[in-house]
């Protein structure tokens, strides 16, 4: 096995064929925005009751940031003028994109040093790659030296997954592991139930009981919609906990290694046999609101969407919602990682006051200032400090659900996701390599075409295996 050397062109070059890739769950958002958002000049009320942090360190100047458009940056933006009243001297502009427009810009920014944004927001796939080609910062030894910030306060599985070398290189907002959701009502009346910790077993046997297609009921939504990050998501945790692997420490690829076809074949057929109709055209937010509707008996996916799905000002069924751990079956714990976090640019030419938005759009008080200004805590980025869960407003409001969310943060380990000790790569729901999204776009493009039927299980797993040796030619890894 050869270590795989920096190459800027190589990226560059998977960048820009695989533009259309959208991650998100584990990717993995609370849900993605389909509009745009130009630079905004608008501001909101000033502060009150001290809530936003108080001090512009001395910088002053205009920081851009780009930023994905979920819910959680859209309520930053409205609280945009906070930052601005409580930080004079510092102007903020804001862009905000659907997630695989905002990927694709942040990438070829960054890469060729153009410095249109100061901060990026950017995912746990991206941040080793990018600190490896030194186009991100350190940020790990600012945010540590500010103990009114207190980046110990972060889950370490979360700080992990944005570190390189042990350093960290961009300060989360939102983070997340995965769980399983179900409807009560739903279960109940099918004469099911789950367990607390279920196994995929347990999770198939309650699907088929709950499925029922003459009302439009499905026994589970699972992500059917091509992508690295969308079905490849939960897919890559299934391959994980049967026992699987992507590639084997000789970087052999191992997709039709038993228990990763095992994996793959289980899939496949639960989608086909008690998924959502039409279920190719399934990702994250389809899935949500197929649980939201009452259409789905279980969703398993992304635990973030738990501050959705019990809100009862957001979801009239929320107190028909239960939620379990991540479904196991050799492997265990079994949950994916994922945070959408805030890095500053290597060529940001105002980094004193990008700094500055970065620890204030990820301290402690930002949380109380979301829930002060919406007056819910439902829009409050959560899953990346532990001191939120201990806030007691918020953990009332949160029983339902924080102590699976908590204790998978907890025990999740990106850095040892497989059965198997000597696999090669780091990354649950993904292999941390720049190809994997082209890589795993392109085979779960075949899987749904197994899951549409227009060709067998065997021939796509046969062609992704192909897809992955040769990746681990070309790319230089064997």
């Amino acid at each position: 096995m050869k270590e795989n050397p920096a190459r800027t062109q190589p990226w560059l070059k998977i960048v820009t064929s695989a533009v259309a890739v959208v991650l998100v769950a584990a990717a993995c958002s609370s849900g993605s925005s389909s509009s745009s958002t130009a630079p905004s000049a608008a501001g909101g009320s000033p502060s009150a009751g001290g809530a936003s942090p108080a001090s512009s360190g001395g910088a002053t100047g205009a920081v851009t940031v780009g930023m994905v458009g979920n819910p959680q940056m859209k309520e930053l933006e409205q609280l945009k003028g906070e930052f601005e009243s409580s930080h004079p001297g510092i102007t903020l502009n804001l862009l905000i994109l659907p997630e695989n427009e905002i990927r694709s810009k942040v990438t070829t920014d960054v890469s060729t040093g153009a410095a249109t944004f100061d901060v990026v927001t950017t995912g746990m796939f991206e941040v080793p790659l990018f600190a490896k080609q030194g186009w991100i910062d350190e940020l790990g030894s600012q945010l540590d030296a500010d103990s009114s910030y207190d980046s110990a306060d972060f889950f370490q599985s979360i700080r992990d997954g944005l570190s390189n070398d042990g350093k960290l290189y961009a300060a989360p907002f939102y983070g997340e592991s995965s769980t399983l959701f179900y409807r009560k009502d739903l279960l109940e009346a099918a004469g099911a139930t789950i367990p607390d910790k279920p196994t995929w077993d347990d999770v198939v046997a309650a699907a088929k009981k709950a499925n029922n297609p003459s009302a439009n009921e499905a026994g589970i939504c699972l992500r059917g919609l091509p992508g690295w990050g969308e079905m490849g998501a939960p897919l890559g945790t299934v391959i994980n906990t049967f026992g699987g692997r992507w590639y084997d420490a000789g970087w052999n690829a191992q997709l039709t290694f038993p228990q990763t076809t095992e994996a793959i074949k289980f899939y496949i057929d639960t989608v086909k046999a008690y998924g959502e109709p039409g279920a190719t055209q399934s990702g994250f937010t389809e899935c949500e609101t197929l649980m939201a509707q009452g259409k789905a008996a279980m969703w398993y996916d992304a635990s973030s969407a738990a501050d959705f799905l019990f809100d009862s000002s957001q979801n009239t069924k929320a107190d028909q919602m239960g939620i379990a751990y991540a479904p196991t079956k050799v492997k265990s714990p079994s949950g994916w990682l994922w945070a959408w976090a805030f890095a500053i640019e290597s060529t940001s030419k105002n980094k004193p006051a990008a700094v500055e938005f970065v620890k204030w759009a990820t301290s402690k008080d930002y949380a109380l200032l979301v829930n002060e200004k919406t007056g819910s805590w439902g829009g409050v980025p959560s899953g990346a400090r532990k001191s939120l869960y201990d806030n007691a407003g918020y953990k009332d409001y949160a029983k339902a659900f924080a102590p699976v969310v908590v204790d998978s943060l907890n025990t999740v380990d990106p850095l040892h996701a497989t059965n198997f000790p000597d696999t090669p790569y780091t990354g649950i729901q993904y292999v941390q390599i720049q190809e994997f999204q082209d890589l795993g776009t392109k085979c779960t493009q075949e899987f749904a075409a197994a899951i549409s039927g227009s060709e067998s299980t065997d021939d796509a797993i046969g062609k992704c295996q192909k897809l992955a040796e040769d990746v681990a030619v070309s790319g230089g890894y064997m």
